[in-house]
């Protein structure tokens, strides 16, 4: 009797997932201070906000949409027109799970360019340099002004970006440096009483 009374009690605190944020909760979300989500309300940026008596209050879909608006490149990786990856807003529920199929899903985790360079090895440039990113479409979230990442969307589009390794470009022999080409020599100068002697020659052929 226990035991099930242990059980239920536990899907039912699983169950009980509230769709609604405290300003708190945003900032520790998406990596940002208090300060900065203030100074977003102050200037009329970031996702919408309700305040509740003098709470304020972020609604999970708003949340959500603003992340949609706020990513970049996610298409490239899923191509079913999502913004935001299933892998990170709705990961897919495992068949054997014995979740309920309505618990709480796990929480987005993301991180900053510093977070993602320490994690990945790859240069910093690729997270940091807004023309590299563009380039090579590294899919990141542009939450106003401050970068985000997420690893799952970073190593989906690693593997959709990688060739395989090919021994032979280890092994081939380094192209030969082409020849260089050799100065040509400066054409001789002739000198006065050359000039001279040619002059008499010439006018003495000429005589008849």
């Amino acid at each position: 009797m226990g035991n099930s009374v242990v059980m239920v009690s536990s899907v039912l605190e699983k169950k009980m997932h509230y769709p609604v944020m405290t300003e708190r909760q945003v900032a520790v979300r998406w990596k940002i201070s208090l300060k900065t989500l203030r100074r977003w309300r102050l200037d009329g940026e970031g996702p919408t906000w309700h305040k509740l008596f003098h709470h304020v209050r972020y609604h999970e879909t708003d949340i959500f949409e603003f992340e949609r608006q706020s990513a970049q490149h996610w298409i490239a990786i899923l191509g079913d027109g999502e913004r935001v990856p299933r892998t990170i807003t709705h990961p897919p529920k495992n068949a054997e799970d014995p979740q309920l199929p309505d618990a709480t899903e796990p929480e987005v985790q993301y991180a900053s360019a510093k977070d993602v360079v320490e994690a990945t090895g790859l240069p910093a440039n690729l997270f940091t340099d807004r023309v590299v990113r563009e380039r090579k479409r590294v899919p990141h979230l542009l939450l106003v002004s401050n970068l985000r990442f997420s690893l799952e969307a970073i190593l989906q589009w690693e593997l959709a970006n990688s060739v395989r390794g090919d021994l032979k470009e280890l092994v081939a022999p380094p192209a030969a440096p082409e020849p260089e080409s050799q100065p040509q020599p400066m054409a001789r100068v002739p000198r006065w009483y050359e000039v001279v002697l040619e002059q008499d020659r010439e006018r003495l052929d000429s005589t008849p």
